[in-house]
């Protein structure tokens, strides 16, 4: 696209859990977006919605602290603006025969759920909204990253929870799973200087959370395993294409020789070929 050139890549010691994931499912994805610094041509709906859900989420909780409540209208009614205002260029349907009114109901659906039933339980501690981490783990490695919150529990004990709105409920022995929240709550233990804390996700499509506890010297263990693992992304020579159903979800499959997007989920390879058609003619 147009800006790639001017996309600067990853400085190549600083990992965030998405550039280790990212290593974990495609090492040739990997090495377009973070060493060589491509810009992905598109982003699909879903972490176009993704996103919308959290920005209204830590909206909510932004007025919590400030001792407001928003009413249920109100939240439908933020996550409405953000959703129609300047939809962008971007954002691809990767689905055939979906269509941006079934993820703008999926948002409300969620939300009105979430604000019924655990925003409605919920009287535990903010600490924080997006909380970023950053720590150095070795000369070569930094780790980076956001949580979606952090806070403790009426009894006092620290959680970090990151809200969720993909279709299935993760597995701890999943890469993602078993990794992104423990490493957060690592952090925030050293933050905070407690002994333990609860690492969780909260499902917004099935109103269920799952916590796994993070005592001191097992968040030590989990900073030691992403050192390690990035590490190895760090001093990886080859990279790889691994192709599978994630294709379809790839800004890159387009240039990708061994990328496997199927007919029906070819939505984001359609929309790039549309819109480097129009800038190639000068529309």
């Amino acid at each position: 696209m147009s800006d790639a050139a001017t996309f600067r890549p990853t400085p190549s010691n600083q990992f965030s859990f998405s550039r280790l994931k990212s290593f974990h499912q495609c090492p040739f994805r990997y090495r377009l977006r973070y060493l060589k610094g491509l810009k992905e041509a598109f982003r699909s709906i879903e972490s176009y919605l993704g996103n919308t859900v959290h920005d209204v989420l830590e909206w909510m909780y932004g007025e919590r602290n400030e001792g407001r409540s928003p009413a249920l209208e109100e939240v439908l009614e933020r996550f409405d603006g953000a959703w129609t205002q300047d939809w962008p260029e971007d954002v691809a349907i990767i689905r055939d025969g979906d269509g941006p009114d079934t993820y703008f109901r999926r948002g409300r659906e969620m939300l009105e759920r979430f604000h019924g039933e655990a925003w409605a339980k919920d009287r535990s501690e903010t600490l924080a909204l997006e909380q970023r981490f950053t720590k150095s783990l070795s000369e070569r490695i930094s780790f980076t990253g956001f949580a979606d919150r952090v806070g403790r529990t009426t009894q006092g004990t620290l959680f970090v929870i990151d809200y969720k709105t993909s279709k299935k409920i993760g597995d701890p022995s999943d890469f993602s799973e078993g990794l992104q929240a423990p490493l957060y709550a690592a952090c925030a233990l050293e933050i905070h200087g407690d002994e333990v804390a609860l690492a969780g996700y909260h499902y917004l499509r099935h109103g269920k959370s799952n916590w796994t506890e993070v005592k001191r010297e097992q968040g030590r263990n989990i900073l030691e395993r992403f050192k390690n693992m990035a590490e190895a992304a760090l001093d990886a020579t080859e990279f790889p294409a691994r192709p599978g159903i994630l294709c379809a979800w790839c800004g890159f499959n387009h240039i990708c020789t061994f990328a496997e997007v199927p007919e029906a989920f070819s939505g984001g390879r359609r929309l790039t070929e549309e819109r480097m058609g129009a800038f190639s003619t000068g529309g």
